[in-house]
């Protein structure tokens, strides 16, 4: 109960409802900024960014843009925490409560800024209380706990905290805070500042690239939230209707590709676990393995480590349902963890490293103990965990250059692992080649109706209705043309990425559900293509603003600028660093262990006309490549030339505020 500082006790009125100044809907107008040096906070407006930059990873870049120039590492004291929720959290609106953290990630190489997109209710707990959003900065000078309630901020001391995993961490503080606090929390690899370090929080949710370390690095082991307030939407009737239409356009027919708990060996579901304000659901489950051991599982996390449970025992046991329990007790990333294993196996058969100087009984992978050992190396610091801690690219850098040409087999330049790849889906080209991490939620968008389009393909149309003539019709409507789903050439390719980048930047700021937005085709309608529109009709039902699909995506285009007007400000060259590792560009025969690779193992996609082609064993081609970054480029309104910003795009977006920080990198 120590360290209380008051906040301004009139954001909370009668009964729990919040009271804003004037018309204020969606948002609560106010951001709490935290030093945790000199155990201090303030409040900020909130309402002089939401008109251009909407909330989540919009408003997120734009602090970090405002308040924090200086190039300092992500593990210096005041390097920003940022932690946003958007202006659908707490609010009605259907799957619209996620929220993200964003600031410099430790795990990409070099640092720069990023987002992790988490679900949860902890962003609409968060705004129940009070706040738009968190800003964190400065290091504490032991370790604490931050605890936000209505009308107050309290700096609680973690010492007994330390080296807890994050189950037992959030119990101690709910025993001590109350069983209704929601909680962020990292375990032991974020206190050791692993790069690849995660965050926790309710119902399986996680945050990657490093802001488990990030916490670490500040001696933040957890932040508890509990709000009693109420958002206010602008039309209430408006969300209904649009619930009502969602429930319509995905009804009987549509085949949702998460909809499902996905079937784990050796584990059974006990229940599904639904985000707050989530109204369909996804793989999202609680699960008992045999053993009796129970935790959350979602999507890629859950069979991370099936590839070599497989190779082991022949067919999965619990030990690929134990590896994620051991990775989320330990903070670590799994979209990492195989990557590194990958890796580091091959280093091995490389020559490059022994099996004795990595003190890893790498014939034992596989197994549970296997793991379990590899993880607590890693995330303890222990022997070689010390150097694979570092994330696959530094500590390729510490073994030679061989060993960095064998990272880049399977991770971009920047340290991103590959997945949903330029060597199958070339939009997604462009979208790894111009962003130092590309989200997910921009690779699903092109991989998702692809995948729906491969199950209709290959059962002849009995297991899905999207075949190639519905998949042009949502092409020209999502992706800008129907020569974007033609996947033998490269026309239409270029704006396909630009409008998905775009979308997916909105949504972030939004913030929306991955798995529920865009809904791109619809099982009601005689042509199937969904409505893209449906994200502003949104937007108003909520906040009473009116803005059109073409101003929103407008909104989407500034966002994205503004992201990459910080990775130009924090070293990036344009058309100098928008390239990809080589090898994208060589053929070879490789397991594609993705949802479409799942459902469609030879990769086909649509050619012309009523052509197939597969791009099983193939490789992009560099020729086209370079002719859609051209055309990107163009599209953008950027210097093609140089893959830098002209002064007109930017003013043109209203983001004319920029020019002056970046000398040298506008035309």
């Amino acid at each position: 109960m120590e360290y209380p500082y008051c906040l301004n006790d009139t954001v909370k009125g009668k009964g729990g409802k919040i009271v804003n100044t004037g018309k204020l809907y969606g948002w609560t107008g106010k951001l709490l900024e935290v030093n945790l040096s000199d155990r201090t906070a303030v409040d900020r407006d909130t309402t002089g960014y939401t008109s251009k930059f909407i909330g989540g990873k919009g408003i997120g870049g734009k602090l970090y843009w405002d308040d924090f120039t200086d190039k300092r590492n992500a593990f210096h004291e005041d390097s920003p925490f940022i932690l946003m929720s958007g202006p659908f959290a707490a609010t009605p609106a259907p799957s619209g409560s996620r929220w993200l953290i964003c600031g410099k990630s430790p795990s990409l190489y070099p640092e720069c800024f990023a987002s992790a997109n988490l679900g949860g209710s902890f962003g609409a707990q968060m705004k129940k209380a009070g706040y738009d959003g968190l800003i964190i900065k400065g290091k504490a000078c032991d370790k604490i706990y931050l605890l936000i309630t209505d009308g107050k901020l309290e700096f609680r001391r973690a010492s007994h905290l330390g080296g807890l995993p994050v189950s037992a961490t959030m119990q101690a503080i709910q025993n001590e805070a109350g069983r209704k606090i929601v909680i962020v929390a990292t375990g032991v690899g974020g206190e050791n500042r692993v790069r690849f370090a995660t965050v926790a929080t309710d119902v399986g949710g996680s945050g990657s690239v490093g802001f488990g370390a990030v916490m670490g690095s500040k001696n933040l082991k957890a932040i508890a939230v509990r709000g009693t307030g109420v958002i206010p939407v602008a039309h209430p009737d408006g969300i209904r209707s649009i619930r009502q239409d969602i429930k319509r356009m995905t009804g009987e027919g549509y085949f949702n590709l998460y909809g499902s708990p996905a079937p784990l060996a050796e584990a059974e579901v006990i229940k599904k676990i639904q985000c707050r304000g989530c109204s369909q659901g996804c793989w999202r489950s609680l699960y008992r393995a045999v053993s009796g051991e129970e935790g959350i599982r979602k999507c890629q996390s859950s069979f991370f480590y099936s590839q070599w449970d497989r190779r082991a025992h022949g067919e999965l046991t619990q030990a690929t349902f134990l590896a994620t329990s051991f990775a989320n007790e330990y903070s670590l990333c799994t979209m990492e963890l195989p990557g590194i294993l990958i890796w580091l196996e091959q280093c091995i058969e490389n020559g490059i490293i022994s099996e004795k100087e990595t003190e890893l009984p790498m014939s034992a992978a596989g197994s549970s103990e296997f793991i379990r050992l590899f993880i607590e190396k890693i995330a303890k610091r222990e022997g070689f965990g010390g150097v694979l801690a570092e994330g696959v690219m530094r500590a390729a850098d510490m073994l030679g250059s061989d060993a960095k040409a064998l990272a880049l087999g399977h991770f971009t330049q920047t340290g991103r692992g590959i997945a949903y790849g330029p060597k199958v889906f070339s939009p997604s080209a462009l979208i790894y080649a111009t962003e130092p991490r590309p989200s997910v939620t921009e690779l699903h968008e092109v991989c998702e109706p692809l995948t729906k389009w491969a199950l209709w393909y290959t059962t002849g149309g009995s297991f899905s209705y999207l075949s190639t003539q519905v998949l042009r019709k949502i092409a020209q409507r999502f992706w800008g043309s129907e020569e974007a789903a033609d996947f033998s050439g490269t026309d239409g390719k270029a704006l396909a990425a630009i409008k998905i980048q775009n979308r997916q930047h909105l949504k972030d700021s939004l913030i929306l559900c991955d798995f529920a937005f865009p809904i791109m085709d619809d099982t009601s309608s005689a042509d199937h293509v969904g409505d893209a529109g449906l994200e502003g009709r949104l937007f108003f039902a909520v906040t009473g603003m009116e803005i059109d699909e073409e101003d929103l995506n407008t909104t989407g285009e500034r966002i994205f600028n503004l992201l990459r007007a910080i990775y130009l400000r924090e070293g990036r060259r344009g058309k100098a660093d928008d390239y990809l590792p080589e090898s994208q560009f060589e053929e070879k025969d490789e397991p594609v262990f993705d949802v479409f690779g799942m459902f469609n193992p030879d990769l086909y996609l649509p050619g012309k006309a009523d052509a197939i082609l597969s791009r099983k064993g193939k490789a992009l081609s560099r020729s086209d490549f370079e002719q859609m970054l051209d055309e990107y480029y163009c599209l953008r309104g950027w210097d093609p030339a140089t893959g830098l910003f002209t002064r007109k795009r930017l003013i043109d977006l209203g983001l004319q505020d920029l020019i002056q920080a970046l000398k040298g990198k506008v035309i």
